[in-house]
């Protein structure tokens, strides 16, 4: 796992008590920390706008917290321990001792939180880790007038949180369908995959 080179300067400002000091910087994680789990921020987004808690620098004050929200959620994503994500944040971004550890006994206690909020994301969708299919062939029918080629047996295995037993749960989904049908579902699955490619390139 590796952030982008701005999110890494960004969380440099962590280290400056010029930019960010001591309540200020627990009150970005605080917040962080609540919007990933779900919840609402814990102190109101204002105090981003107040001069007087980080001297003339509100823009590195906002820059630093989305950046602190998009390495949070990276952490998570990519299942990285507390003592991972302390030594990539000492060793990748220099960050000081003192703040370090604020950052990674939050990230400790809330870490579970975050897995169950991304898990949910997009909840009426779950997600496919497996597909399974086979081909039949029709010889006769009294029922079809004219040969319509094979016929395709299609199953996908979803992965989703269930929050009553706080575990992922598989479900599967089987259907059948034609070859024009097929060719159907495969254009849509190329369309999706080529959106995903330019929604991640923008980021």
């Amino acid at each position: 796992m590796n952030l982008r080179d701005y999110t890494k300067k960004s969380l440099l400002n962590i280290n400056n008590s010029k930019i960010v000091d001591d309540d200020t910087y627990l009150k970005l994680l605080e917040n962080c920390f609540s919007v990933l789990c779900g919840a609402e921020e814990l102190h109101i987004t204002s105090f981003l706008d107040n001069a007087s808690l980080h001297g003339s620098k509100p823009d590195l004050i906002k820059e630093l917290y989305s950046n602190l929200l998009i390495a949070t959620a990276e952490f998570v994503r990519n299942g990285l321990s507390e003592e991972e994500v302390k030594r990539y944040l000492f060793e990748e971004c220099n960050i000081i001792e003192t703040r370090l550890n604020i950052y990674v006994n939050l990230y400790s206690n809330r870490k579970k939180g975050i897995e169950i909020t991304l898990m949910n994301i997009g909840r009426q969708a779950p997600h496919i880790v497996d597909v399974d299919w086979k081909i039949d062939f029709v010889i006769k029918s009294s029922s079809l007038e004219q040969d319509e080629g094979p016929l395709f047996r299609i199953g996908f295995t979803m992965e989703k949180f269930d929050e009553e037993e706080m575990c992922k749960k598989n479900q599967h989904l089987n259907f059948i369908c034609n070859s024009q049908e097929m060719q159907d579902l495969i254009y849509k699955l190329k369309d999706a995959v080529k959106h995903c490619e330019r929604v991640a390139a923008e980021l």
